[in-house]
């Protein structure tokens, strides 16, 4: 949408987006003042600073502050700046503060001018001198060493570990420093876990001390000795992200365990992978997880994964609701292992710097997940992450969504803690109008989200009434982000700015962020991290640097208007000796990003991979050090802010989570008989946001090309939500008659994902259900995708779904709280086509048909029998033998049911009739052919079929000759034989298992 001028603006153009004309002409008023006393010499942000806060308010018309925006910034060029820092509270910040003590003796009298001017200097700085600036930033987050470190970082010279060993000869414990008291920045009263369960949202928040959290922390920790587990054990934690989950956590650090993060998201086949990678002892989880008026059984999901120990914690109340496995203890049967120790301080574990403190998992190119040890490290560049770019301080509230399965869990745990500051947890889901109210009731001040989040928010108008103002900034990670959704985002809390946060689980915290020192711009890194230098490859595989020419003795001349070739570059680099400090200045442009490798709180080692295989082997090499890869795309602008493209590898980051292609194309591959192979691609839409998923199909039979492409879709998502992650979904299937190979037949999903970027997408969004060719001789047909946010809320005559507000997902897709899994597909699908076209109406039927995935998968996994609520809640409260036997049954439709009843029941007609003249042998022969083929249908395997058939026929046989002569004769046919009844029983044991059997 082309937007005007702000000085073009007139009362019919703010009357056009719903503002009274009361409120227009105070708008345009107060809009005419600020043009009169800010005329063209002023530049456009700081004009768009006083707008942001004289004009625009969270109660306006969001069109109206998009009107404001882009006519503030109209001809602008790229990378516009939402917001900039104030340069007279710019010492209050944490790094202000720092450098208005030292910023003169960290650059030098001449070089050092104000924290604004001199921020950019001072993250060189911090490369180039690790060992002072490491040790200023952990004497300001007081961090605890039993052992103090010979020295920061000790350089690796064998070429084995090129990042490095970071404070070599330290010895200390981060929980310590997490509950520790009496430090300048808090005391033993100060609240630091602020936090409400989801349905009593009437209700005050809860606050825990610090006190009482080394209280419950140190009683954790002595049960867990009493457990007597080996030295450093690894235990696991299935579970949401709450107040317990983070004593839990804590409790194992303190006690010198390792941490095996697992999210409670996770099927029972993920859980058992983890475990069995970590070497588990141990795991803590809860009985389940309860969303609304539904409950997702977690316990169950453990023990089916075959988990070890189990310590189960209630969801709700203070005991367990279910009957637990054998040596499996409730949380309050183990917190009394701990006896009288209550009180009692709990000495700390202090272990090496290189020591592994947590296990966590992050999806790679081969199909498992990698198995990345966090070390004491680690949580030291977390917690420095927060003072250092989202200034996080005693007296903040920080609220995060998220889980400890998750990076960002611990990470939450640790920049909130170990920074002096209070972090808020709620528990249930942040995607509605009661998240927004604990944000306001908590009084947050940093509030973290994900994009997806941020959509979902804005679609629905949850945050609408609600006051956000104590919110100072907020950080935003996980996927890339759109400048539309983050422009709402910043308008809810009066314009406070978005510190993008981009990173990675084996870094221990970003690479790429923001920082309230610089402008910022939306969906943008203004800066790479403290303490990393980025790389941003070009097509020859070396770092993008720009315009300079030659150097003499220590001196660089850089010539602002000539560029020199990558040839005479690399005469110059031969011909003259670079200072080890000299960094070459970084030219536009995009490519796959690589850190230079020494990277404070960075992975060293993989416990099921060769780390150097993964991160450097093949890289080039900077200063004679070889760069540490990433595989995220990258751009440089030409204003210096960075912008995310996506992986470069083959994973994904679906919704937040990353995944590997190939996890995806395993389940795939086996959806449809049809299905030669497939190949699994983000792709970003073309106005910005997170990946997409598509589905590359090649088919057995080319001339299939037609094949229901729809149908096709909807076997994808239903496997894939079944057997990954419910959350993902894909969005388009394309045809092609081969995928696309290297000379060594690996599949280049690379030049995939370039093709449908560059081509696919983009055209399909203008032509709909249009054939897209994307190379010489292929042509391939696409699913028509959403439309972008500028497509459809202006103008037209796209009908609008009128149930958009309504909360209750069922209400919302017009089905019954009981209705089956199919029903749901159909609704979804059904009103997915009537309301295409308008981005809104489809937004709002996604989010319902996403949250019923969420809420209630498990349930319809597990049962797949569609009870009424009293019956579903006798089956959750029945023995364990019996949900493990519902486990091997299904409830198929009732027309499939009554047909084979009818086919059987024909069978032992046909029997009875046939009865005088022999017997039954060519009957039951057919039944067990129709049988064998029902079941084949069924499990995709002849053999397996086969051998439940025949198992179901040996069965019946021996039940019908034990029960059948117990029968009194009386009640018996005389000319039936034993034969004929025996068939009969046996006709009923192959009917119920080719219907009911999964």
């Amino acid at each position: 949408m082309a937007y005007k001028s702000l000085d073009s603006i007139t009362r019919s153009d703010l009357k056009a987006l719903g503002i009274s004309d009361d409120v227009s002409y105070k708008l345009l008023r107060d809009l005419q003042d600020i043009i009169r006393n800010h005329g063209s010499a002023t530049p456009p942000p700081e004009r768009w600073i006083e707008i942001s806060r004289r004009i625009l308010h969270p109660d306006l018309p969001f069109s109206f502050h998009q009107m404001m925006y882009y006519g503030c910034y109209k001809d602008f060029g790229p990378d516009p700046p939402a917001w900039l820092p104030d340069p007279k509270v710019a010492s209050l910040t944490n790094v202000g503060g720092l450098l208005e003590r030292r910023g003169r003796e960290f650059l030098g009298d001449d070089s050092y001018k104000d924290p604004i001017s001199s921020f950019s200097s001072f993250q060189d700085f911090s490369v180039s001198n690790p060992e002072v600036y490491w040790r200023s930033i952990l004497d300001e987050l007081n961090i605890l060493f039993s052992v103090p470190p010979k020295c920061v970082l000790e350089k690796d010279t064998s070429g084995d570990n090129p990042g490095g060993s970071w404070l070599p000869g330290a010895y200390l414990n981060p929980a310590r420093s997490c509950l520790s008291s009496g430090s300048k920045r808090r005391s033993d009263d100060d609240v630091v876990i602020r936090w409400r369960n989801e349905g009593s949202d009437d209700l005050a928040v809860n606050n825990m001390t610090l006190l009482e959290l080394r209280s419950q922390v140190w009683l954790a920790a002595h049960a867990l000795n009493a457990l007597d587990l080996e030295e450093e054990s690894a235990i696991a934690i299935d579970m949401p992200m709450n107040v317990e989950s983070v004593i839990i956590y804590l409790a194992i650090v303190l006690a010198g365990h390792v941490v095996v993060s697992i999210a409670d998201s996770f099927s029972p086949r993920e859980i058992s992978t983890r475990l069995k990678i970590s070497k588990a002892k141990a795991v803590f989880t809860q009985d389940e997880i309860i969303r609304g008026d539904k409950s997702i059984p977690l316990y169950r999901r453990v023990v089916d994964a075959e988990a070890p120990l189990a310590i189960v914690i209630p969801a709700r109340g203070s005991f367990v609701r279910m009957n637990l496995r054998e040596n499996d203890l409730s949380w309050n049967e183990f917190l009394g292992k701990a006896g009288n120790m209550r009180g009692v301080e709990y000495i700390a574990v202090e272990k090496p710097a290189g020591a592994c403190t947590n296990i966590l998992f992050s999806s790679g190119t081969t199909g498992d997940p990698k198995a990345i040890p966090w070390t004491n490290i680690s949580p030291l560049k977390s917690a420095a992450d927060a003072w250092c770019h989202l200034d996080v301080h005693q007296g903040d509230v920080v609220a995060w969504p998220t889980n400890l399965g998750w990076m960002m869990g611990p990470w939450l745990v640790y920049a909130s803690l170990i920074n002096g500051a209070c972090m808020a947890l709620y528990n249930g889901s942040p995607l509605g109008p009661a998240f927004a109210k604990f944000v306001q009731d908590a009084e947050v001040t940093m509030l973290g989200v994900i994009p997806s989040i941020v959509r979902t928010w804005q679609n629905s108008n949850s945050t609408s009434g609600y006051d956000w103002s104590r919110i100072r900034c907020f950080g935003s990670t996980g996927e890339a982000s759109n400048v539309d959704e983050y422009l709402w985002l910043m308008s809810r809390a009066h314009y406070k700015p978005v510190i993008e946060y981009c990173g990675g689980t084996e870094i221990g915290g970003s690479f790429v962020t923001g920082s309230l020192l610089q402008p910022q711009s939306l969906a943008a890194f203004s800066t790479a991290t403290m303490g990393c230098k980025l790389f941003i490859l070009g097509e020859d595989g070396n770092p993008l640097v720009s315009k300079f020419i030659c150097v003499i003795d220590d001196a660089v001349l850089i010539l602002n208007d000539f560029k020199v070739s990558r040839i005479e570059l690399k005469l110059a680099w031969s011909f003259f000796i670079f200072p080890s400090s000299f960094q070459p200045p970084e030219a536009e442009g995009v490519g796959e990003l690589a850190l230079y490798p020494h990277v404070f709180g960075g992975s060293s080692t993989l416990l099921n991979g060769n780390h150097y295989n993964v991160y450097f082997k093949g890289m080039p090499t900077f200063q004679g050090q070889i760069l540490r890869r990433h595989g995220d795309l990258f751009e440089r602008t030409s204003k210096g802010y960075y912008r995310a493209h996506g992986r470069a590898d083959d994973t994904m980051n679906l919704g937040g989570i990353k995944v590997g292609s190939i996890e995806i194309e395993r389940v795939c591959n086996s959806v449809d008989d049809s299905v030669l192979e497939t190949a699994a691609i983000g792709v970003p839409p073309p106005s910005g946001g997170p990946e997409q998923l598509v589905i590359a199909v090649v088919l057995k039979n080319p001339e299939l090309r037609n094949h229901d492409m729809n149908l096709l879709k909807k076997s994808f998502n239903s496997e894939i939500q079944k057997k990954l992650n419910p959350l993902f979904k894909v969005s388009s299937v394309v045809t092609l008659p081969s995928l696309p190979r290297t000379a060594t037949n690996k599949v280049m999903r690379r030049v995939l994902r370039q093709q449908l970027t560059q081509t696919g997408l983009n055209y399909l969004l203008r032509n709909q259900n249009q054939s897209l060719s994307l190379s010489r001789n292929v042509s391939r047909t696409f699913k028509p995708l959403r439309c972008s946010s500028a497509d459809s809320p202006y103008g037209g005559n796209v009908p609008t779904f009128p149930r958009t507000r309504v909360w209750d997902p069922y209400k919302r897709l017009g089905i019954s709280p009981y209705a089956s899994e199919e029903e749901i597909w159909a609704s979804r699908n059904f009103l997915l086509e009537q309301y295409a076209g308008h981005e809104r109406s489809q937004e709002s039927i996604e989010g319902a048909f996403e949250k019923l995935l969420m809420s209630s998968f498990v349930k319809r996994k597990k049962t797949k029998i569609n009870l009424k609520t009293r019956l579903k809640k006798k089956v959750e409260e029945s023995p364990p033998w019996l949900k493990a036997l519902l486990d091997f049954v299904e409830m198929p439709p009732m027309d499939t049911v009554f047909r084979r009843l009818f086919l059987f029941a024909f069978m032992g007609g046909w029997s009875i009739m046939n009865s005088a003249e022999g017997g039954p042998a060519f009957q039951v022969a057919v039944s067990l052919a129709a049988c064998v083929y029902f079941l084949n249908e069924k499990t995709k395997s002849l053999g397996r079929a086969c051998l439940i058939g025949f198992g179901a026929l040996t069965v019946g046989w021996f039940c019908g000759s034990l029960v059948i002569p117990m029968i009194p004769t009386a009640f018996i046919n005389p000319t039936w034989t034993l034969e004929l009844l025996t068939s009969l029983v046996a006709y009923v044991f192959l009917f119920l298992s080719c219907t009911f059997l999964k």
